[in-house]
């Protein structure tokens, strides 16, 4: 075992033992006041940055002497942020969190939000409601409010599957038809699949874990289900193929995925992309780039045997804003967030990104987008819980792209990743 594999085993660990400590403590503004809120969205991904600066400019327009100082911070250490400002105890006022265990185990630094928001949580699903809910138990404190639900699938460029000989009406969603699409794409001289870090290994098996699992994804988290099965198995096996091959672009593992990939396809990078379905990397994004007759999409891949067939994984909750502990506003700051996932600032963010949002009173999807529709049907039809959400906090999951990483590079044979994988949730 290599001193890197070990370290993905015991990560979990190193960063378990910090505490969380934090108390409450509020106190009514008086004169101006500053908010300062926290999120991985606004610096980094500069599509979503323009409408929350409309939403921050009209929230501070009907509240008189309210300030937003809002701070884009960087996607790949977020967590360690937030960890550090609960250590001092001292921060932002708001801040986001993936819904699900991520935001679950900051549950400590998260004011109850039900005082604030009861007049609105009805507009919500209830499946994102129980996704922000304190361990994911409907009823308990909502420690957010959702902006945007969530999934992943595959986009497909139609012009280039036209040249490389293949149907663009028909998408690839068998094992064998994806394989021989891959091989079509690459001796036509286009990548098959534009590729962003280790993101795009992940993306991937979270959709076709949900396809293989079903229904029964949540027994991953209790259990009764394990990746040490012969169906995770296949998919890792079908996973390093893609490898191996090089039809995961090669040099797209040095790419950030987050804003780099996702751009390189939108411009006509290659042929297929292991998207998201919601506010960034998504069917508008790539509409938009490559034309909106020219994208399509499918949700998973299906093996032979399968007992599902074209299951789309979703998150009812894909991010979400919450007020910190600590924040001397806490009642203004829980008047952010609700401004921010309901009415005119949900629907800012939802029209101008392409989210989909949870909130059923906010529609803001532009008409003209036909690969919207196809999405659309899917989500009509067999959804699966995303594993990810389940039971991975932000150390775990962090700690899951790092056994990611070692597969890409061979450093982990395809039976120690899946040991390390089991491992992850059975600790």
């Amino acid at each position: 075992m290599t001193r890197k594999v070990a370290f993905c085993m015991v990560v979990i660990a190193v960063f378990g033992a910090v505490g969380l400590f934090a108390t409450s403590s509020t106190e009514e503004p008086s004169g101006d006041v500053t908010l300062t809120v926290w999120d991985f969205k606004y610096g980094e991904v500069t599509n979503s940055q323009i409408p929350m600066m409309e939403i921050d400019q009209l929230f501070m327009e009907q509240h008189p002497g309210v300030t937003i100082d809002h701070v884009g911070q960087p996607n790949d250490t977020y967590y360690q942020l937030i960890q550090a400002a609960a250590a001092a105890n001292d921060g932002p006022d708001v801040a986001m969190f993936h819904p699900g265990a991520r935001a679950w185990g900051f549950g400590d630094i998260l004011i109850d939000l039900r005082p604030y928001v009861g007049d609105v949580v009805n507009q919500f699903t209830d499946q994102s409601i129980q996704m922000v809910s304190q361990d994911g138990i409907l009823g308990e404190p909502i420690t957010l409010l959702p902006i945007t639900m969530q999934g992943f699938g595959f986009y497909y460029d139609r012009d280039y599957f036209r040249q490389a000989g293949l149907d663009p009406d028909t998408p690839p969603t068998t094992a064998a038809e994806f394989l021989t699409a891959c091989e079509q794409l690459s001796a036509a001289g286009i990548v098959p699949i534009v590729v962003g870090q280790t993101y795009t290994i992940d993306f991937i098996l979270r959709a076709l874990v949900a396809n293989a699992y079903g229904p029964n994804v949540p027994g991953l988290a209790d259990g009764s289900e394990s990746f040490n099965d012969p169906r995770f198995r296949e998919i890792v096996a079908f996973v390093k193929t893609l490898v191996d091959e090089g039809y995961l672009e090669p040099a797209g593992f040095s790419r950030p995925y987050f804003m780099d990939a996702i751009d390189t396809y939108a411009a006509g990078g290659g042929g297929m992309f292991a998207g998201l379905l919601s506010d960034v990397g998504n069917w508008k994004a790539f509409s938009d780039g490559l034309g909106t007759e020219n994208v399509g999409y499918f949700p998973t891949i299906n093996f032979p045997g399968g007992t599902y067939t074209d299951v789309q994984v979703a998150q009812g909750a894909g991010i979400g804003y919450g007020v910190m502990t600590w924040s001397r506003h806490q009642d203004l700051a829980a008047q952010y967030v609700e401004f921010y996932t309901t009415g005119e600032g949900a629907r800012i963010f939802a029209s101008f990104t392409g989210a989909l949002s949870p909130n059923t009173a906010v529609t803001g999807l532009e008409e003209g987008y036909p690969v919207l529709a196809t999405i659309q049907d899917y989500l009509k039809g067999t959804l699966a819980a995303d594993y990810i959400q389940l039971f991975y906090n932000g150390y775990e999951d962090d700690s899951n792209r790092l056994c990611d990483q070692f597969f890409v590079t061979g450093e982990i044979t395809i039976d120690q990743f899946i040991t390390e994988y089991q491992r992850l949730i059975s600790n």
